[in-house]
């Protein structure tokens, strides 16, 4: 298949073992004090990201980051014939940096007559053109059938055939109309990886439920590939295995009481403030959040947001609509994964044990049109505390694009306006419609430990997943900084 992106020269299981705690102490533990919970503000370190180093686009409201989007090929270099299969929705993670790979992809598979949705995984490392210089020495130069396959940008490619991920089917409970449609399709489908705060590698999908119609269910990556498991009980700093399982079999995860519990659910984060804790994270928007701790094999608390927390996420003005950069009743829904980061530099060695810890994810401003029909995804990025209660801390000023990216609802000239690398060619509308799948960590840092995969500095580089228009995927790279510059700070966190 021909690359997408064309030359840019510019820049149900037994108790987790991570839960052994006493189950019943952690349901019945006592409730956080709203009053201090409410005088909880952002660290200093999170005001210093609020500053906004290039202006937002006239028309379109977006910040242009100068960060590509490069291809991403299922064609390992051993293949034996060419991979005529179409992969979209790609998530993403790092492998530990001893590992004979940089990455770990798995793809959903467009179905060609096919009565049952299939995903596939494989191993990849990146490589760029020989004549641009890389942000990590370790990565490869492309050979010359690298850039036939990936295009002269490079990109991410498999060195492992594609196998299939082989996760049990599910039997959904009770479906209501036009859901019982997805229920008869067997097959999972928006794959997540992600790392536990055990240093655990996650896969969470969407498959039917046992308890409604579609749920989420979580699986350790080992048990679907056990080629990793090699890797993770291999560490060249640690003796002994890789980290128990907390998910050692296909478990759904679940919300506490039932009677909150929705026929069909999607978009949940998990996130992980230390290695023995988890949280599920249901609901981000600009009316509600709602979270809850996991206390083994799916159960959770009940809701544990804090009740006096104001909203961060707000609707578009009258006055935005009518400027065009907004459309009248968007909706906000949670993205990707969620990673915690130390407020400092890693190369600053005096700030590393004196500054907070936050978590940061992506999300999405979903905008319909007057069918209802999704007429673009914007990507916004959150951060909220990494101590309880976790309090929303900040979100994203304004929606972000990639440097090779654009979005419907404008022309391609109001797109680039302010870009001059665009005006000597083409103003083509590159990657449009594009949702962001997952976010973790670059492959190449020397962790001390597994269970630094899911945790990381400022200066850190992130990879990013993006589906194209459910037809492709794409990937970028930047640093922590990049992504979470020009911030507004939620009500009520700003310190005095």
């Amino acid at each position: 298949m021909a690359p997408f992106i064309d030359d840019w020269s510019h820049p149900s299981s037994p108790l987790p073992t991570q839960q052994h705690a006493d189950t019943e102490e952690i349901l019945n533990a006592e409730l956080i004090d709203p009053a201090k919970a409410s005088n909880i503000k952002a660290p200093e370190e999170l005001i210093d990201l609020t500053h906004c180093p290039r202006s937002p686009n006239q028309f379109t409201g977006h910040i242009r980051l100068p960060n590509l989007l490069y291809n991403i090929s299922m064609s390992p270099i051993a293949a034996t014939k060419e991979e005529t299969r179409t992969f979209w929705n790609p998530t993403i993670f790092a492998l530990p940096y001893w590992a004979n790979s940089q990455y770990i992809i798995v793809n959903m598979v467009t179905s060609h007559g096919e009565p049952y949705r299939r995903n596939v995984l494989c191993e990849a490392n990146i490589c760029h053109p020989k004549s641009r210089k890389s942000n990590n020495p370790r990565e490869m130069a492309c050979t010359d059938e690298d850039l036939e396959v990936l295009g002269p940008n490079g990109g991410l490619r498999c060195v492992t055939s594609p196998v299939e991920v082989d996760v049990p089917p599910t039997p959904a409970e009770s479906c209501d109309g036009n859901e019982q449609l997805l229920a008869d399709i067997p097959g999972f489908h928006d794959p997540r990886l992600f790392y536990s705060g055990r240093g655990e590698p996650i896969l969470m999908v969407v498959s039917q439920s046992r308890y409604a119609c579609i749920g989420l269910w979580a699986i350790d990556l080992r048990v679907v590939y056990p080629s990793l498991e090699e890797t993770f009980s291999s560490s060249p700093r640690r003796l002994g295995p890789g980290p128990l399982m907390s998910y050692p079999t296909l478990t759904e995860l679940t919300r506490n009481p039932p009677s909150t519990r929705r026929s069909y659910e999607k978009n949940w984060v998990i996130f992980s403030p230390s290695p023995s804790t988890s949280y599920l994270q249901y609901e981000l928007n600009s009316t509600s959040r709602t979270f809850a701790q996991l206390v083994g094999a799916g159960l959770t608390t009940t809701n544990e947001t804090d009740p006096l927390e104001e909203p961060c996420l707000s609707e578009p003005t009258p006055e935005e609509v009518g400027g065009g950069h907004f459309m009248a009743a968007p909706s906000w829904h949670q993205a990707t994964p969620a990673l915690k980061l130390i407020l400092c530099m890693r190369s600053n060695s005096t700030c590393i044990n004196q500054t907070g810890e936050v978590f940061f994810a992506a999300i999405h401003r979903k905008h319909v049109n007057g069918f209802g029909l999704p007429e673009r995804y914007e990507r916004y990025f959150v951060v909220w505390s990494a101590t309880p209660p976790f309090n929303m801390l900040a979100v994203s000023q304004h929606p972000i694009l990639l440097a090779n990216e654009t979005n419907r609802g404008w022309t391609p000239e109001q797109i680039w306006d302010g870009v001059p690398e665009s005006e000597s060619g083409s103003r083509a509308e590159w990657g449009q419609f594009t949702y962001t799948t997952t976010i973790a960590y670059a492959w190449g840092r020397e962790e001390n430990d597994i269970r630094e995969k899911v945790m990381g500095y400022l200066d850190d580089e992130v990879i990013l997943s993006v589906g194209i228009d459910d037809q492709n995927g794409l990937y970028a790279k930047a640093k922590v900084s990049e992504l979470l510059q020009c911030l507004r700070i939620c009500p009520g966190r700003m310190p005095i």
